[in-house]
């Protein structure tokens, strides 16, 4: 049996007998002209594609469609456009290429094979697409966009591999702590209420000190679409673990209160770098979260800080400043409710305090019951108003050393006594200090820090031997000197 073929398609048997048939290729111009696409500056605007050179690879019969495929991760999709509104013109006049209308933004464009002259072939003819354009909303993500083609009517496939059209990148180049929190809190002269030395923050609502923490967005110049709109920070700085930020609020009512720094109280937190801000608090007075925004980015870096004090420059009422490591945080930058940028883990820094350090250069410690059981005996006096956490480090003769925190030892409060010696006794002797031995029996230096103003606060320390007799030790709040 003789099959009989038209001319055109035994001309494409022919070449394809012959080696001629070649996949597609596809080129690609954009106006970024390599440059990084703005991911915050992109949903504003659109990334037009200067020129799609098409070759085409197989044979192409008049109805024949071809059909270009923005991939990669950004999410890119054409902008729509009306019928034959992209410029389409090939190396021959005798081959006609056509765009019917996109409605809507879409991955996806199609073209119509709509003119062919008799036995002129399609394999190896160069098409060039003008005026396609990317639309930037539909970007939602940075990476990589790429533009494929392929034959999606007729006989054959002739698949263009995919083309770098442009890259998508944040702005944002990253989030740091430009200044951590390090203020110390004041138990020698102001019982705790304020800091001791003055950050020279930019904030004008704090009467007296304020220490300060600002955290610097650094941002990316000359990015095609570079945006001209501010974007949203937002980061919640926690407190550590047994600690509040209730002296922000005077009454404890903290979720009450949406905004802190307000007349009526006594702790004070000041705003810098932002348009808007806003801070809130949560009702256990433990999270304080921040929203605000920040400029336009232009490869300046742009900075948000929050200055914490008290609105009196000699405060002597209200609640104290809790010393503690802050937790690790992040910082979050959205646009409208798309988030552009999250920072990784931020350190925001420490509350230390200049309280009460008491030495005690010897205290014998044996927790084994018996005759020759010796027990710790420290009984802290407060006799100021403020209450006072107590922290200790442990030092054994071999030089091993235990740390005990406020959430072990307790605290003080005002114009009170407490004795803490058992609490010392079973901290160390449990999990709390593996490296000492008091069991057995142990000598120990012992450093006591107690929040409290050290004029106001006296140590008593000694030990029991055999649940009977006592013995004094002295120590630097009464009698020997701090080294």
């Amino acid at each position: 049996m003789i099959k009989k073929y038209g001319k055109a398609a035994l001309f494409a048997a022919i070449a394809g007998s012959c080696g001629y048939v070649s996949a597609a290729t596809i080129a690609v111009t954009d106006a970024a002209s390599g440059d990084n696409v703005s991911l915050e500056g992109a949903a504003a605007g659109s990334i037009a594609l200067n020129t799609v050179v098409l070759t085409l690879g197989d044979v192409y019969q008049v109805g024949d469609r071809v059909t270009f495929t923005l991939g990669g991760s950004t999410g890119a999709k054409f902008a729509s456009y009306a019928g034959n509104a992209p410029s389409i013109t090939c190396t021959s006049g005798d081959f006609v290429i056509e765009s019917p209308a996109l409605g809507s933004p879409s991955a996806s464009a199609e073209f119509v094979i709509s003119g062919k002259s008799a036995n002129v072939t399609s394999i190896g003819k160069i098409c060039t697409f003008a005026s396609l354009a990317v639309v930037g909303s539909s970007i939602t993500s940075a990476g990589t966009a790429t533009i494929s083609s392929s034959k999606t009517q007729g006989t054959g496939a002739d698949l263009a591999n995919g083309a770098t059209v442009f890259t998508v990148a944040s702005q944002i180049a990253g989030i740091t702590v430009l200044s951590a929190l390090n203020g110390v809190v004041d138990y020698q002269n102001a019982l705790g209420l304020t800091f001791a030395s003055d950050d020279a923050g930019v904030a004008t609502n704090l009467g007296g000190n304020g220490d300060q923490l600002t955290l610097e967005i650094a941002s990316t110049n000359g990015m095609y679409l570079s945006t001209t709109a501010a974007l949203s920070v937002t980061f919640t700085l926690a407190s550590a673990a047994g600690k509040t930020f209730t002296f922000l609020d005077d009454a404890g009512n903290c979720g009450t209160s949406a905004e802190l720094n307000r007349g009526t109280s006594s702790g004070r937190v000041g705003f810098a770098g932002g348009a808007t801000n806003s801070l809130t608090i949560n009702a256990a007075c433990t999270a304080l979260t921040y929203t605000g925004t920040t400029a336009a980015l232009t490869g300046t870096a742009r900075t948000i800080s929050l200055e914490f004090g008290h609105k009196s420059g000699t405060p002597s009422t209200g609640v104290v400043i809790d010393p503690m490591v802050f937790p690790s945080m992040t910082a979050t930058v959205t646009q409208g409710a798309t988030t552009r940028f999250t920072s990784a883990a931020l350190l925001p820094g420490t509350w230390t305090s200049n309280g009460s350090t008491v030495q005690i250069p010897y205290m014998p410690i044996n927790s084994t019951e018996g005759t020759g059981k010796i027990d710790p005996v420290i009984v802290i006096s407060n006799r100021s108003t403020a209450t006072g956490a107590i922290s200790a480090v442990l030092r054994d003769e071999s030089g091993n050393t235990c740390s005990l925190t406020d959430a072990q030892l307790g605290s003080i409060a005002g114009n009170r006594t407490k004795s803490i010696g058992g609490l010392l006794r079973d901290s160390a002797a449990g999990g709390s200090c593996p490296t000492l031995n008091v069991a057995g029996g142990e000598r120990l230096s012992i450093t006591l820090t107690v929040t409290l103003p050290s004029g106001s606060t006296e140590v008593y320390t000694g030990y029991t031997v055999g649940n009977s007799s006592r013995v004094t030790v002295v120590n630097s709040s009464n009698g020997v000197p701090n080294p």
